[in-house]
């Protein structure tokens, strides 16, 4: 289980918004100071992502609590994001390159299949039953 700490900034009815700091490996890096990564980082500041979770009790407004996401759901999340565009764009290019034809139809071909494989990602990320699969674990005094 992969653990993040979290801040609930709303309680809904059947919902509970918490707001997740992300964070960067920067501070644990040798080169940190020759890096654009870290540059960037310290340039941007902290960013701040929201999740919606089902509600659960005694949960309030400006609670701490702590959030734990299995490593199958974050390899899940990895092969949805990256890997079916890919396939998409390969998909694409090889049935244009075995219809034969030319290369800059093919080139075309693989950037339609790119975008379709994007599409595909928004459109499984909105249905809400694919979502991330984060869980409560411990309340932070």
């Amino acid at each position: 289980m992969i653990k993040q700490a979290a801040k609930v900034i709303e309680v809904d009815d059947d919902s509970v918004l918490v707001e997740v700091a992300r964070e960067s490996t920067c501070s644990q890096c040798q080169i940190k100071k020759g890096c654009g990564t870290s540059l960037l980082e310290n340039h941007v500041g902290r960013r701040f992502s929201q999740l919606k979770l089902d509600k659960q009790p005694n949960r309030f407004q400006g609670q701490h609590v702590d959030l734990a996401v299995s490593e199958q759901v974050v390899l899940r999340g990895a092969f949805v994001m990256y890997l079916v565009p890919l396939i998409m764009l390969l998909a694409f290019s090889s049935t244009a390159r075995f219809a034969s034809f030319s290369q800059p139809v093919e080139i075309i071909a693989g950037f339609c299949g790119l975008f379709f494989g994007f599409y595909l990602v928004s459109v499984r990320l909105k249905n809400k039953k694919f979502g991330l699969e984060a869980t409560f674990i411990e309340d932070k005094k």
